[in-house]
């Protein structure tokens, strides 16, 4: 018969639990420090965040904002790939991306995410075809007409789920604004639920003046917040970051920014840069 192993004390299995884990995990993934914030963020919501399309390269208030922050921590940013909007969320949540340039704000991602301060204020309203008949006048106006939206659009909980039970919307990226615009005016839908500055841009950039119109009604006023992953070690960089966003909200820089946007083109790429802008 083989040597009897006497059974360990409590207090001796607890204190060799404690040394075990703490060299396990010593050495692996490290969320002690942030040395690579890893960005993303919506495709095409301008101002906020936009991406070039001979470069890939995010532009936009939120990176611009990300830019200055760099420069008073040793981080260098990592912006990925344009990726679907519920992936996006889906890789912020487990850590895969450490933040997220520019979401509205819900009960939800309170919960779920690490949010900044507010960054800005959108106002989401509805835009429809200016010969339109029966215009609506409330959310309830739309029930039974085809909408559209981009992904990310958020009404606000009582909203939202008004538009899940009642409305009929074709959630979409809205990359090719302008092609969107041309079906809204050839009535292969009937309205477009969007930020009512980027919307009434996207108007007058592409030439529908006088046929697409919106409403004199809002739909939802959300904050937009930058989103930090709770599995990330980045988001101890979180009180760098909002303490940027107040200093650069004092600073007007939110008003230059827009006004660059709204003069310069905007949809043209040619709206001041997160170099020019976040100085």
């Amino acid at each position: 018969m083989g040597q009897s192993i006497k059974p360990r004390r409590r207090g001796e299995i607890f204190a060799f639990l404690v040394v075990f884990s703490g060299v396990l995990f010593a050495g692996g993934p490290a969320y002690s420090s942030c040395d690579v914030l890893k960005v993303n963020g919506a495709n095409e919501w301008r101002p906020f965040s936009w991406r070039t399309p001979e470069l890939g390269e995010m532009k936009g208030i939120f990176p611009a904002i990300i830019h200055h922050v760099s420069k008073t921590v040793p981080v260098r940013s990592e912006y990925g790939p344009d990726l679907p909007w519920n992936r996006l969320f889906a890789l912020l949540e487990h850590g895969s991306i450490d933040v997220l340039a520019g979401a509205y704000l819900s009960a939800e991602r309170q919960t779920k995410f690490e949010l900044s301060h507010p960054v800005h204020e959108d106002e989401v309203t509805v835009f429809i075809r200016a010969g339109m008949k029966a215009k609506p006048d409330g959310l309830d106006g739309l029930i039974g007409l085809r909408g559209r939206a981009p992904y990310g659009v958020h009404l606000g909980e009582d909203n939202n789920k008004f538009a899940a039970d009642n409305l009929v919307i074709d959630s979409q990226s809205l990359d090719d604004i302008a092609g969107d615009l041309e079906m809204l005016t050839d009535g292969r839908f009937d309205y477009i639920l969007m930020s009512r500055s980027y919307g009434k841009k996207a108007v007058s950039t592409f030439g529908f003046d006088g046929q697409i119109e919106d409403v004199p009604w809002t739909a939802a006023r959300r904050s937009v917040h930058f989103m930090f992953s709770k599995e990330s070690p980045c988001v101890t960089l979180l009180p760098e970051f909002n303490a940027v966003i107040d200093e650069q909200l004092q600073a007007g820089f939110l008003d230059e920014f827009q006004t660059g946007f709204d003069t310069a083109g905007g949809f043209k790429n040619t709206a001041p840069s997160a170099d020019t802008v976040a100085e």
